[in-house]
């Protein structure tokens, strides 16, 4: 019976299957083979630890090689993300396994040119090796999302990183479609052409590389990583997309309120969705204590009008104190007069407090097992 089913059907039934019952399924026959290969192809995830004593990444080893051998499935890959987790301290050491296995990975790369998602998080910050390691001759014209960490200086100081750096600026240029860009230890300037990733819509790096990549461009989700100074030269230029940021993810840098307003002066006026991890006890008065010291972003967040969602969620609880529901649902009555378009709050605690909608003076919590998070555009 099953042979008498055109492969759009037999796809349609494999798609619903687990990869491991798509590989049972594969060895069935040649023709489920031929279709069950293209559904568990079109999304590729490979994460590898890598600990010193076995530095070979073998399962992109394996991966790259079997593209390469099957020449048939490099229009089927639609998604490829490969995680390498190294050791901590230096990288050169790794170099001796990973460079043949990238060498292979690139001659795989260079085959899919329907790629629409990469995601490359390799490990080997540090070492002596750059982006065209493993992107030379790549070319992605429907690439709409890039990750790409893990290779060049990172984030070790110019003084005591030595070798040439090929910035990712190159790759960049020929990835017209592109709509999402995450460049997590990128911590220098990519020089772009004025043309290029004209379709931009979000960015994920640190204050440097965001300000060299938003101007002209219509970036209306961003993410810092980094340092908590971000400088007033930066923040202006990051206020020169094309479109305002409306989301504004702080959550993987440690922000002052003194840094919170200083984004607000340039970005503050349409953001509507604000994901911060707080750093209050150093900045705040020596005897507030608890969840009290929230009560101080009161000023801040007047700054930002069309505010709707505040998650402080990645807020350490240790560093504020963990606050009762009282204290809580005050804090947000209190911000909501400072910022009158306020309608969801997250706490460090998770606790997560909405504004009813038929009374708006009126702050009730989500049930836990309500709705997710609103914050889900990143």
């Amino acid at each position: 019976m099953s042979s008498q089913l055109p492969n759009e059907t037999l796809s349609a039934i494999f798609e619903n299957l687990s990869p491991s019952a798509l590989t049972t399924v594969a060895r069935a026959s040649h023709r489920f083979r031929s279709v069950a290969e293209r559904i568990l192809y079109a999304s590729v995830s490979i994460q590898e630890a890598l600990p010193r004593a076995s530095p070979t990444p073998t399962r992109t080893h394996t991966c790259a090689s079997t593209l390469l051998a099957r020449p048939h499935l490099a229009d089927a890959v639609r998604k490829l993300s490969i995680r390498w987790h190294t050791d901590p301290g230096p990288r050169e050491e790794y170099l001796p396994a990973a460079l043949p296995v990238l060498r292979t990975l690139n001659a795989a790369l260079r085959t899919l040119r329907a790629l629409e998602q990469l995601e490359l998080a390799l490990g080997l910050a540090g070492a002596p090796l750059d982006a065209r390691a493993v992107l030379d001759g790549c070319a992605f014209p429907a690439l709409r999302v890039f990750a790409f960490s893990g290779v060049g200086r990172g984030a070790l100081s110019p003084k005591l990183y030595t070798a040439p750096s090929a910035p990712v600026a190159w790759f960049l240029a020929g990835t017209p479609a592109l709509e999402q860009l995450h460049l997590l230890d990128c911590y220098e300037a990519i020089e772009l052409p004025p043309r290029a990733l004209p379709r931009l819509q979000l960015f994920r790096g640190s204050a440097p590389a965001a300000a060299s990549v938003l101007p002209g461009r219509p970036v209306r989700l961003l993410g810092l990583v980094g340092h908590e100074f971000v400088t007033e030269r930066d923040l202006g230029r990051i206020a020169r997309a094309s479109e305002p940021v409306r989301g504004l993810d702080l959550s993987l840098m440690s922000v002052t309120p003194i840094l919170l307003r200083d984004i607000s002066r340039h970005l503050g006026g349409a953001v509507e969705v604000l994901k911060v991890k707080l750093a209050l006890r150093h900045t705040l008065h020596f005897a507030l204590s608890g969840i009290s010291l929230l009560a101080g972003l009161s000023p801040v967040l007047g700054a930002f009008p069309a505010l709707r969602q505040l998650d402080l969620s990645p807020t350490s609880v240790d560093g504020v104190g963990r606050g009762n529901a009282l204290e809580e649902s005050a804090l947000c009555t209190t911000w909501a007069r400072a910022c009158p378009a306020l309608r969801h709050v997250v706490f460090p605690s998770k606790a997560e407090w909405r504004r009813d909608a038929r009374a708006p003076d009126l702050w009730v919590v989500a049930p836990a097992d309500g709705p997710a998070a609103v914050w889900t555009r990143y």
